[in-house]
């Protein structure tokens, strides 16, 4: 960790001589590398997370494979969608999920009924990429810090931002083409002058 810490900054500092900043552009460049270190941290932790709930719910064991359950971790909380037979199965996978190392808090967004079809499957992965694709193309909202997950046409917004990007990305999914409703999973960012 220390030596990757040192080569982020030592090529930092050789990029800014190189381009013959200020004093203040080393500074931010060094800044922006802490980071987007920390950013790459969080976004390993959620993947880890994300990997242990796929593994607990579908690998260390067979008993919901009957169920149709999607994943998704941001800043070490986790979403999750789709459909689980049995309401017993339900609580399972939720108290299974809460008990992985780094999980904050477990949305319990999943219906208690028979798995999703493939071809509604198939929609909402392209729901999702036609919103992502929405998002870079805005300049009102940075797509990097709202993940996007789409189950049976309702979209799941989530993410760490200002109000007004929380809003102008939920007004993108709203109208993007078989998107049923979108539900906000957002911490907002507020600026306060003191």
């Amino acid at each position: 960790m220390r030596v990757a810490t040192c080569l982020i900054f030592f090529l930092t500092f050789i990029w800014t001589l190189s381009s013959c900043t200020t004093g203040f552009s080393i500074a931010s460049s060094g800044a922006q590398a802490l980071y987007n270190r920390n950013s790459l941290q969080k976004k390993l932790s959620d993947h880890y997370i994300t990997m242990q709930a796929n593994h607990k719910i579908y690998i260390e064991t067979d008993r919901y494979k009957d169920s149709h359950v999607a994943v998704s971790t941001f800043n070490n909380e986790v979403l999750l969608t789709g459909e689980i037979t049995q309401a017993a199965k339900r609580k399972e996978i939720e108290r299974k999920v809460q008990q992985i190392d780094g999980v904050q808090k477990v949305y319990n967004l999943t219906v208690v009924s028979p798995p999703s079809s493939p071809l509604i499957q198939v929609s909402d992965t392209w729901i999702t990429a036609k919103i992502k694709a929405k998002l870079l193309a805005t300049n009102e909202v940075d797509p990097d810090i709202i993940k996007v997950v789409t189950e049976n046409g309702i979209v799941y917004l989530m993410g760490i931002l200002p109000p007004e990007q929380a809003n102008s990305a939920v007004q993108i999914a709203r109208t993007t083409d078989g998107v049923q409703s979108v539900v906000r999973v957002f911490y907002y960012l507020r600026v306060s002058k003191t």
